[in-house]
């Protein structure tokens, strides 16, 4: 059975294309089958995957439905990895899909990606979709086709404040379209354990995670450049420093989460 993932947060610079390469990366190390889907008009986890894919066939298109999603599947070739990791590009484009859809006068347009996983759902155990840091309709998409959504977020006030506008947008998704929606819980990223504040604003973080329905996840991911090295070499993490502290978080994080959703 097929466990879709929205990874989002509104609030930009949060970790979320991070958060979903090593999501993506490390299920497909631990055997499972796993479809990327870039929602983000930066295409920043598409760049990262070093993979050739066409420009005129990403999500913008798909959203619109000009393709069949299963023309924009990209393969990475990973022979050293157990399962196996597919993607779905993005397109600057994105940027102007709430303008391409009002133009058009399309209807109901938050069910578009939903309908399209339908088609490709029994070739993967997970599908994980990175989303823009916005209330857009790819991010109403994401929400309204997933099972659950992870929030990544940092330790600071402004990260804090920003999921009081994302409860609120997830409430409303269950309301309208997606009555099953779970959120499986905060991931804190670019922990510091020596600082006092950070502590401090995990304890809050514990008590605003009611709003949300769910939880911040034991294990976090501490500051370490070698995340943002491995994106920039375009490659992943467990394969740039598979013995660094930063990827023993990160696996940690992953049988954490595996453990609630199995």
């Amino acid at each position: 059975m097929t466990t879709t993932i929205t990874v989002t947060n509104q609030k930009g610079g949060t970790g979320k294309t991070s958060t979903s390469l090593f999501l993506a990366y490390g299920l497909a190390d631990r055997g499972y089958k796993i479809l990327l889907v870039d929602l983000d008009a930066q295409a920043d986890a598409s760049y990262s995957t070093n993979l050739k894919y066409d420009p005129k066939k990403t999500t913008f298109e798909l959203l619109l439905q000009d393709i069949d999603i299963r023309d924009a599947i990209v393969h990475a070739n990973m022979p050293d990895v157990k399962g196996s990791l597919d993607l779905v590009p993005a397109s600057p484009n994105l940027a102007t899909l709430d303008v391409q859809i009002a133009r058009r006068q399309l209807i109901d347009t938050q069910y578009n990606l939903n309908d399209a996983l339908k088609d490709v759902k029994e070739n993967y155990d997970f599908i994980i979709l990175d989303t823009p840091p916005s209330l857009s309709i790819a991010v109403l998409n994401a929400l309204t086709a997933s099972d659950y959504v992870i929030v990544p977020t940092q330790a600071d006030i402004y990260s804090l404040k920003g999921l009081g506008q994302l409860a609120r947008t997830i409430s409303s998704i269950k309301r309208r379209s997606n009555p099953d929606l779970k959120v499986a819980g905060i991931l804190i990223g670019r922990y510091d354990t020596r600082t006092n504040f950070t502590k401090a604003i995990t304890n809050m973080f514990n008590e605003t995670s009611q709003r949300l329905q769910t939880k911040v996840f034991k294990n976090k991911i501490r500051e370490a450049i070698a995340i943002k090295e491995a994106q920039g070499e375009r490659t992943n993490i467990f394969t740039y420093a598979p013995k660094a502290k930063v990827t023993n978080d990160i696996n940690k994080f992953i049988n954490e989460l595996l453990g609630g959703l199995l």
